[in-house]
């Protein structure tokens, strides 16, 4: 019993296309063969003859990506379509094409699995190389050692001049003797000897650059004109404890530098910055007439300061005392 109506598609065409299937009623296919048939929008139904509908309606069937494209007889569909073009007297130039194009379709499917299939079957054949490293044990050669071994007991000693008289060629340049080969490594040791000299003394330089950052970093004076003032004052009537008597200058430095080596500053830079503290600042107490200042006879005469307000205690108090306008234009300027 025929399946597909004669007029339209051809069974014989179809079951050759499908490999020469003897029944097409038990083919696998036939569901899928009659519901694209059925398809208004198939490809198939564009075309007019039931050969060509027939080849169409089977090479559009193997694009589906779950059919092995293998399946279809590409051979067979080839000399069919040769016979079929030479018995007709009009050839239909774009249906000739389309059946082209399809099968072209089903060819690059099969070359595509072809390949899967080729790579599969290399994978499956390839065999596990086993690389083994063996690390010294497996480069360890019985003549070398023999000769290491003399050459360290003196069984040697005859056959090494004789070994430096000789030639080793090499494929790009002239032969070099081993004894120019010794002078090459000695000028390369020399090298090696200088870079490192050089690495050395640049360390050295940003070594000590780093420390002259640091020291330079913590010998920064911040200027805080009346605080010197008001720390000198201090130190001077703590010493004199109200009594007036000159206190030596030195004896002030050594106060501010105690109190600077507290606040965490290294010794040599509180003693240096102490006494140029305590100098500036006596200068500026006897100019406003806080203190009076004097200096013994000679070249390194002891300088000394005297309190000239033994009453007063407070040296803000004091301050505005001595110079209220001083004190009410910094007020405003405050504001």
């Amino acid at each position: 019993m025929a399946v597909f109506d004669g007029k339209a598609l051809r069974d014989d065409i179809v079951e050759t296309m499908l490999g020469g299937e003897t029944d097409l009623e038990t083919s696998r296919y036939l569901d899928r063969l009659v519901e694209l048939a059925t398809l208004e929008q198939a490809e198939h139904q564009f075309l007019i003859d039931p050969f060509d509908r027939s080849v169409a309606l089977v090479l559009q069937l193997f694009q589906s990506s779950d059919l092995d494209p293998w399946d279809v007889d590409l051979s067979s569909f080839l000399v069919m379509f040769n016979e079929r073009i030479k018995e007709s007297e009009n050839i239909d130039l774009p249906t000739c094409g389309r059946l082209v194009r399809m099968t072209w379709c089903i060819l690059r499917g099969q070359a595509s699995t072809l390949l899967e299939r080729q790579e599969r079957a290399f994978e499956f054949e390839e065999e596990d190389v086993w690389e083994f490293d063996g690390g010294w044990e497996s480069e360890f050669d019985d003549a070398d050692y023999n000769f290491s071994v003399g050459v360290l007991t003196g069984a040697a000693d005859e056959a090494l001049p004789q070994m430096f008289e000789g030639r080793i060629h090499r494929d790009e340049s002239r032969p070099v003797t081993l004894g120019e080969l010794l002078l090459g490594l000695q000028d390369a040791g020399r090298l090696a000897a200088e870079q490192r000299l050089r690495e050395e003394i640049a360390k050295e330089r940003r070594e000590a650059n780093a420390r002259a950052r640091e020291r330079f970093s913590g010998s920064l004076h911040v200027e805080d004109l009346e605080g010197d003032l008001q720390r000198t004052w201090e130190s001077l009537k703590a010493r004199s404890k109200g009594a007036g008597k000159p206190i030596v200058l030195q004896d002030l430095v050594h106060d501010i530098s105690s109190k600077s080596m507290e606040s965490g500053i290294d010794k040599e830079e509180a003693e240096a910055e102490a006494q140029v503290t305590a100098l500036v600042s006596a200068l500026f107490l006897t100019n406003r007439g806080y203190v009076d200042l004097k200096q013994e006879k000679g070249r390194n005469g002891k300088i000394t300061l005297k309190d000239l307000w033994t009453k007063e205690d407070d040296f803000s108090l004091l301050s505005e005392k001595l110079h209220p306008k001083t004190m009410t234009m910094e007020a405003v300027k405050d504001v």
